[in-house]
């Protein structure tokens, strides 16, 4: 049997709240909840910028040698003194009737199949600038050689052409094409009858 209190409540409602209360409480600490949850992903936002800030690429470490080998430069090469090169690298080439500046680039391989075949087509372009006096251009003086060591010798360049003109300070591209092995290669130009610079590649198909 609930009991009379000198405040006119009974003892049935001592230690409750009413209904307006308790909603009020219910929203206070919703409300609490919520700022917390901001407060923490602003703090760790913050946080997560400060530390990726202070992460940074630096240099080599000391204890690397450092390379020696010069870049960017030109190679000089004779019938005396031949060069071995790689694509892209520029070739000052001098010859007993004259002289050129040479590169080549390449190959150029056709679009990849499955699985690669054994064997594929390789383009190369050979570039001739610069040049003075006279500079013999033709097919013959080329030979390539497969990752298979087979060498083959073009008997013309791509288009037909066996010889091509070159005409002082003007530039002569050819293009030398081969059948053959994937892998290392290389091709020997020997416009004096003997080897000046042979270039190495790779032959890809993947």
């Amino acid at each position: 049997m609930s009991q009379p209190h000198s405040l006119g409540l009974t003892s049935t409602n001592v230690g409750r709240a009413k209904p307006g209360l308790r909603s009020l409480l219910a929203v206070i600490v919703t409300a609490a909840a919520l700022i917390g949850a901001v407060t923490y992903r602003v703090v760790a936002a913050t946080s997560h910028t400060s530390s990726a800030a202070k992460y940074t690429y630096g240099g080599l470490p000391s204890w690397l040698p450092t390379s020696t080998l010069p870049t960017n430069r030109v190679l000089d090469a004779s019938p005396a003194h031949p060069q071995l090169a790689i694509e892209g690298d520029v070739i000052k080439v001098t010859l007993p009737s004259g002289a050129t500046v040479a590169t080549m680039t390449g190959p150029q391989t056709p679009p990849f199949v499955a699985p690669p075949p054994p064997y594929t087509t390789a383009t190369l372009t050979i570039t001739l600038k610069d040049s003075t006096g006279t500079v013999p251009l033709r097919s013959s003086d080329f030979a390539l050689i497969d990752g298979n060591g087979k060498v083959y010798r073009p008997t013309s360049f791509v288009g037909g052409s066996t010889v091509v003109p070159v005409t002082s300070g003007s530039a002569v591209a050819v293009k030398i094409s081969e059948f053959m092995a994937i892998g290392s290669g290389s091709i020997r130009w020997a416009p004096a009858g003997r080897p000046v610079v042979t270039w190495e590649f790779t032959v890809e198909n993947d």
